[in-house]
């Protein structure tokens, strides 16, 4: 037991570590060898973030709800101009540096007043764009 206490203090030291807040945090740091594929994007991050809480479903763009957010989002135009993914460079896809809160984002950080996506389901988007942002 202080072996595992001692594992966590260093895993921690440093940062803000409180442990997993939501279940993804378990489900990507489980899976931290691999990226994210995008089915685990899209139930865990954009169905429950993004389209389920009424944002961007339906009319709204870009629809994000199941079904319709992989061809609305890859290689697809941003209102910036920029593709909102780009296929294995995510410092240039809008949709992921709105989820940082970019300095160069139009309006605000997503989802908007939070909360926002932890450092993990980030990583798992990031991984997902890096890999190519297949559809897998």
């Amino acid at each position: 037991m202080k072996m595992l206490v001692a594992l966590v203090a260093l895993a921690c030291s440093g940062t803000s570590c409180s442990g997993p807040t939501t279940s993804t945090d378990m489900v990507f740091d489980a899976a931290a060898a691999e990226p994210a594929t995008f089915a685990e994007v899209q139930e865990t991050i954009f169905d429950l973030s993004c389209a389920l809480s009424g944002c961007h479903v339906d009319a709204a763009w870009p629809n994000l709800s199941a079904g319709q957010a992989y061809d609305q989002i890859v290689e697809v135009a941003s209102s910036r101009g920029i593709a909102l993914v780009e296929p294995g460079d995510p410092d240039n896809s809008y949709l992921y540096r709105k989820l940082l809160a970019d300095a160069d984002i139009a309006g605000v950080r997503m989802p908007p007043g939070g909360p926002y996506l932890t450092a993990a389901e980030l990583e798992a988007v990031r991984a997902w764009i890096e890999k190519g942002a297949p559809n897998d």
